[in-house]
C-alpha cells in the first residue's frame, strides 16, 4: 500500500510539473526584461532533467539577458542548469566549463546556496570523466553547505549523487546506503523524477551485487512511475539496466529488446553518455551469443563516441570486449592490439584513482564527522550538550595552553641558566687562552732569537749579537732565554789542565 501511494504521489507531482512547464512556455513570448529572465530561469531548471536539450537552450537564452540586467545570482544558476543539461547530453567538457563558471560567480557574491549547486554540478561532471575522488570532494562540500542551510531536497539530491560515485567505484553496499538515506531525507518532498532516479540507482547497485530479482523489483517500480510520467531520460536508463539484467539471466532476446529501446530514447534526447553505455552493452550481448560482426560494429561505434566525448571508463570497456572477441576468433595481431589498448586505458584509470585514495579517505572522514554533527544538531537536548562540550573544550584548551606556557617558561629559565653558565665558562676559557697566547708569543720571540745562524769565535767561543758586540756564550744564552749556567770541568779538560792531579788519583 505504501509503495502504491508513493507511486501515485510521484505521478501527480509530475503532472503538475508538466502543467507548469506548458504554462511557462505559453507565457514566454509576451515577456521582456526581468520577467522574461524569470521565465527562462524557471524553464531551464524544470527541463534540465527531463528534456536536457530544451533545458540547455533556455539556459543559454537567459545568460546574455542576466548579464545585461547584472543579475549575477540568476546567471550563476543558469550556468549550473546548463552544466547539468550538458552532462545529460554527454558533453562533459562543456558541462565542466559551465559548472566552474557557476561556482566562480556564486563564490564572488557569497551565495552559499548557489556555491553548493556549483560544487554539485562539478561533482557530476567529474563522475562522467572518471575522476571519482574529485567528484566526492565536491559532493561532500555541497552536502556540508546544504546541511548548514537545512535544504531538505538538495540534501537528498547530494546524498544520491554521492551514492552514484560509490557505485561507479564498485562500492555497492555504500552506494545503496546513500541512496536510502536520500529517500529518508527527502520524504514527502521527493519528486517523481527523484523517485525514479533513486529506485533505478538502487536497482542497478543490487544488480551489481548479483541480486538480480531484487534489482528487477526496484527497476519495475521505477519504470512504472517513469512511463506514467513520460520521464524519457529515466526510462532510457531503466531499459538499459533491464537489458543488462536480462543478459545475465541468459534471456538474450529480452536483453536486446530492452537495450534497443534504451538506445532509441537516448538517440531521441541526444544523450551521448547514455548512447555510449548502450552501445557497449549491445556489443557485449552480441559477443556472448556469438554474433561477432554485430558485436564488433557496436563496439567500434562505442570507441569512436567515447573518444569524442572523453569517457575513458567506457572506452576501456569497449577495448576489453574487443580483445576478448579477437582472442577467441583471431587474428592474434588484433587481439594483442586491443589487449594493449585495454591495458593502457585500465592503467590510466587505476592510476588516477589510486593516486587520490588518501584524499578520498580524508573526505570520507570529513563526511563522517559532518554526518555525526548533523545528527546531533537534530535534537535540542543534543545541541545544549554540544554547547556544554564546547565550553568544556575551551576550558580544557585554556588550561592546556596555560600549562604549555608554564612548561615553556620553565624550559626557558633552565635554558637561560645553562646558557649563562656556559657563557661564563667560555669567558674563563678565553682568558686562559689569552694568557697562554701571550706566553706562547714570548716563547716564539725567544725561539726566534736563538734560531738562525749565530757568529761564534773559533778560539774563545764568544758570540756576536745583531749590534756587532761580542759576548760570552753564557751571557748571550742567558740574555735570550730562561737558561742559567753553573760552572764545572769535563774529564778531557781536567786531564789537560791538571795532569798531576789525574796521575795521583
Amino acid at each position: 500500500m505504501t509503495g502504491l501511494l508513493f507511486v501515485l504521489l510521484g505521478v501527480s507531482s509530475v503532472l503538475a510539473q508538466t502543467v507548469k512547464i506548458d504554462s511557462l512556455k505559453h507565457a514566454l513570448p509576451g515577456t521582456t526584461g526581468k520577467d522574461r529572465l524569470a521565465v527562462l530561469y524557471a524553464l531551464a531548471n524544470a527541463l534540465e532533467g527531463i528534456y536536457p536539450q530544451q533545458g540547455l537552450d533556455y539556459a543559454r537564452e537567459g545568460m546574455p539577458l542576466a548579464e545585461h540586467l547584472a543579475d549575477t545570482a540568476s546567471l550563476a544558476t543558469l550556468y549550473a542548469s546548463a552544466s547539468f543539461s550538458s552532462t545529460e547530453l554527454g558533453d562533459f567538457k562543456q558541462a565542466m566549463d559551465y559548472a566552474y563558471r557557476s561556482l566562480d560567480l556564486a563564490t564572488r557574491i557569497g551565495d552559499k546556496k548557489r556555491i553548493a549547486t556549483g560544487h554539485s554540478t562539478i561533482g557530476m561532471s567529474y563522475v562522467y570523466i572518471g575522476q571519482f575522488s574529485k567528484a566526492l570532494e565536491h559532493h561532500f562540500e555541497a552536502l556540508r553547505l546544504r546541511e548548514e542551510l537545512a535544504l531538505t531536497v538538495p540534501i537528498g539530491v547530494t546524498l544520491n549523487n554521492i551514492g552514484v560515485v560509490y557505485h561507479r567505484i564498485g562500492q555497492y553496499e555504500k552506494s545503496i546506503t546513500y541512496y536510502k538515506r536520500s529517500f529518508e531525507r527527502q520524504g514527502s518532498h521527493l519528486s517523481a523524477l527523484g523517485s525514479v532516479r533513486l529506485l533505478t540507482n538502487i536497482g542497478y547497485s543490487e544488480y551489481k551485487r548479483g541480486r538480480l530479482d531484487t534489482a528487477m523489483a526496484y527497476l519495475d517500480k521505477a519504470r512504472d512511475i517513469a512511463e506514467r510520467s513520460r520521464i524519457l531520460t529515466s526510462l532510457a536508463y531503466i531499459y538499459f539496466n533491464l537489458g543488462n539484467i536480462s543478459a545475465d539471466k541468459k534471456n538474450t532476446s529480452a536483453s536486446v529488446d530492452y537495450l534497443n529501446r534504451a538506445l532509441a530514447y537516448y538517440d531521441s534526447l541526444g544523450q551521448k553518455g547514455g548512447i555510449l553505455q548502450v552501445l557497449n552493452a549491445l556489443g557485449r550481448t552480441y559477443f556472448k551469443i556469438g554474433n561477432y560482426d554485430r558485436s564488433r560494429a557496436y563496439l567500434q561505434r562505442a570507441v569512436a563516441l567515447g573518444t569524442r566525448i572523453n569517457a575513458p571508463d567506457q572506452i576501456k570497456a569497449s577495448y576489453e570486449t574487443l580483445y576478448q572477441m579477437y582472442e577467441k576468433t583471431g587474428p592474434e595481431k588484433l587481439a594483442y592490439r586491443y589487449l594493449k589498448l585495454y591495458s593502457e586505458a585500465k592503467d590510466s584509470l587505476i592510476n588516477s584513482v589510486e593516486s587520490k585514495k588518501i584524499a578520498e579517505l580524508a573526505i570520507q572522514h570529513a563526511a563522517a564527522a559532518n554526518e555525526h554533527e548533523i545528527e546531533l544538531l537534530k535534537k535540542e537536548k543534543t545541541i545544549s550538550e554540544l554547547n556544554l562540550e564546547k565550553q568544556k573544550y575551551h576550558t580544557n584548551l585554556i588550561v592546556g595552553v596555560v600549562l604549555l606556557l608554564f612548561v615553556v617558561i620553565a624550559f626557558m629559565v633552565v635554558y637561560n641558566r645553562s646558557a649563562r653558565r656556559s657563557r661564563r665558562r667560555a669567558e674563563e676559557s678565553n682568558e686562559a687562552l689569552k694568557v697562554m697566547n701571550i706566553e706562547l708569543q714570548e716563547k716564539i720571540v725567544e725561539i726566534k732569537a736563538l734560531s738562525g745562524l749565530l757568529p761564534i769565535c773559533a778560539s774563545c767561543k764568544k758570540i756576536r749579537d745583531d749590534k756587532g758586540y761580542w759576548e760570552q756564550l753564557e751571557g748571550y744564552i742567558s740574555k735570550h732565554s730562561d737558561a742559567t749556567f753553573s760552572h764545572g770541568i769535563c774529564p778531557d779538560c781536567m786531564e789537560t789542565l791538571y795532569p798531576k792531579y789525574i796521575k795521583r788519583k
